[in-house]
């Protein structure tokens, strides 16, 4: 794999010999297998391998960067790059690049994953294993992923990584308004359970049967892991210094404050086996588990060099990709796996506790009302179910939770003891391993 660190180093030294003062480049080896299945049925297999180079230069605060598709013409890529950067507008927030001799804790691929070229039997697996608990027609995903990767800065950053996933999407119907859902993401092989997951959301599937409109008021809340992986990523987001900086964060002069129930300690982890499992982030800087809220306490921002140097610090290791001028956001610090430490009760337990409540299997179109004071909203999809008297009495239907994401994070009463990762598509990223939890007296309106 040496190769793409290689390529890198090389990438580098075109860019600091056509005369920029900081160079960072990052090469990619992506390789995927996507199957897609609908109607109990597979019918599409697809597999494409991509190799390209995320390149960014600076001279002085002027910054530029691009993304480099062809690598046998990289030098010319490279130069004409450096000669665009001296025409740029200059970036008031970039202050350089991380710098120093750094360690790497090198990632490696599954090589029973690597090596898979016919995975369509999870996909039957877990169709089977709907069908058998009440689904109809069954439908999703199972992506099969090997990623390499090298970098190099001018800073001295030069390593390499290598990482490999499994992603299984399964959503079952018993009925045209009633589905589960259910997700099972590793980075190991040994770790897929088909049948678990689509036997999880044929159960989900079979619950949501024959629902009625639902009530409106406060409720208390019991989030699957799905539902809390789509509120996970404008939280963590937000606790990133740039979107601090630029007034989209209701965590804004909040640290050493009160920002969630003491039941919540949230930390970025991409050191931990995960399908999102990173050496090093944008910048080359090594990785490391951040503590961002200890015990409800917020306990840091996340930081590139820039943000850090800006806010007297240190950077966390969670500079976000150099992207090109049009992508949104630029380059910043960001979130690459967001991990709610479990708590010591099991769901049957949480639901047993709730006297009048709702169990969320899943959401989207979460939409913020104001980002600098946390006002959302988000619809429940799938199993939406009812809770009275510590138990399951029937499925709702057009429901909306509107409420404060501060309010949620601070009426979250219990954590379940189970973990999982969920990461199913753009609004869920990056990838989390979090647990169920329930939230106190949430508000509940009307959908349509």
């Amino acid at each position: 794999m040496s190769e793409l660190r290689e390529t890198a180093q090389e990438i580098v030294d075109f860019a600091r010999d056509a005369g920029a003062d900081d160079a960072v480049a990052e090469v990619f080896d992506h390789r995927t297998h996507q199957i897609r299945y609908s109607n109990s049925r597979i019918d599409a297999s697809n597999w494409w391998s991509l190799k390209h180079a995320h390149v960014f230069v600076a001279i002085g605060k002027r910054t530029l960067s691009t993304d480099l598709l062809d690598l046998a013409s990289a030098k010319a890529s490279v130069e004409a790059l450096v000669q665009g950067v001296r025409i740029t507008p200059e970036n008031s927030a970039y202050t350089g690049i991380a710098s120093g001799k750094f360690k790497y804790r090198r990632g490696r691929a599954d090589p029973k994953i690597v090596a898979m070229r016919s995975p369509t039997k999870h996909v039957h697996d877990a169709i089977s294993a709907a069908v058998r608990e009440g689904a109809t027609e069954v439908g999703g995903t199972l992506f099969v992923r090997h990623m390499r990767a090298g970098i190099a800065s001018s800073g001295g950053a030069l390593a390499e990584d290598e990482s490999s996933a499994l992603e299984l999407s399964v959503r079952a119907f018993s009925q045209p308004e009633a589905s589960g859902h259910a997700l099972c993401c590793t980075h190991k092989l040994s770790g897929m359970d088909a049948r678990g997951t689509g036997s999880r959301a044929g159960q989900m599937a079979f619950l949501a049967k024959d629902p009625v409109q639902g009530d409106v008021g406060k409720m208390d809340l019991i989030l699957e892991p799905m539902f809390l992986g789509e509120l996970m990523h404008s939280t963590s987001h937000m606790i990133s210094a740039f979107y601090v900086e630029v007034g989209m964060s209701m965590f804004a002069k909040r640290v050493g404050k009160k920002v969630a129930s003491e039941e919540v300690t949230l930390v970025d982890d991409p050191t931990m086996p995960s399908t999102s499992q990173r050496a090093f982030d944008h910048e080359g800087v090594p990785t490391r588990r951040t503590v961002m809220i200890d015990k409800g306490v917020l306990k840091t921002y996340l930081h590139d060099t820039s943000t850090a140097k800006r806010f007297k610090t240190k950077t966390t290791g969670n500079a976000g990709p150099y992207v090109p001028i049009g992508f949104d956001p630029p380059a910043a610090p960001l979130p690459i796996h967001p991990v709610l430490e479990p708590g010591d009760m099991s769901v049957e337990e949480m639901i047993a506790d709730t006297k009048n409540g709702l169990y969320l299997n899943n959401t989207w179109y979460t939409r913020y009302q104001s980002y600098s004071r946390g006002d959302f909203s988000t619809i429940p999809r799938d199993a939406i179910l009812k809770i009275e008297d510590g138990r399951i009495m029937g499925a709702v239907k057009s429901i909306r939770v509107s409420d404060n994401m501060l309010t949620l994070w601070k009426n979250m009463d219990a954590i379940s003891k189970g973990t999982e990762e969920v990461f199913w598509w753009d609004e869920v990223a990056p990838p989390s391993t979090l647990p169920s939890v329930r939230v106190r007296g949430m508000n509940i309106t009307r959908s349509s």
